[in-house]
């Protein structure tokens, strides 16, 4: 469900800008950010869902950096060219960075270009958009 689904990823991954795609999505102001940023309870609750999603793409967290699963190695390509699963990345890195783990995002960041460049089928614009996301 996680790969072809993406309903979830609103709720589950919040930023501080609506989609251009759907305005009904949940936004983050700096009052919500605050609050979600300063609550232990609700960043261990966010960093499980990131774990959880993290496994989807057969990635894992430990401490503040990102890495492959093992498994990953077997693989010719990490990211299916159906889904949006680059655009759910996107949101990742983005969300991370918002809620208080820049660190984390900054490693997932790396690790997704360094990907993309080794077992890709990621177009050149969605590296672009990757190494630019932290810039902004």
């Amino acid at each position: 469900m996680i790969g072809d689904a993406y309903f979830y990823i609103p709720w589950l991954l919040p930023v501080t800008e609506s989609s251009k795609w759907n305005r009904s999505v949940p936004v983050f102001n700096e009052e919500d950010l605050a609050i979600f940023i300063g609550d232990q309870a609700i960043q261990n609750k966010y960093l499980h869902s990131i774990d959880f999603i993290l496994d989807y793409f057969c990635l894992y967290r430990e401490d503040n950096k990102i890495f492959p699963k093992p498994e990953l190695s077997e693989r010719k390509v990490w990211l299916r060219n159906i889904g949006h699963e680059s655009k759910k990345i996107s949101r990742i890195i983005r969300s991370l960075n918002y809620c208080g783990h820049p660190e984390l995002a900054k490693s997932l960041q790396q690790l997704a270009i360094k990907l993309g460049q080794e077992k890709g089928v990621i177009q050149e614009e969605t590296m672009e958009i990757w190494t630019n996301l932290l810039k902004q």
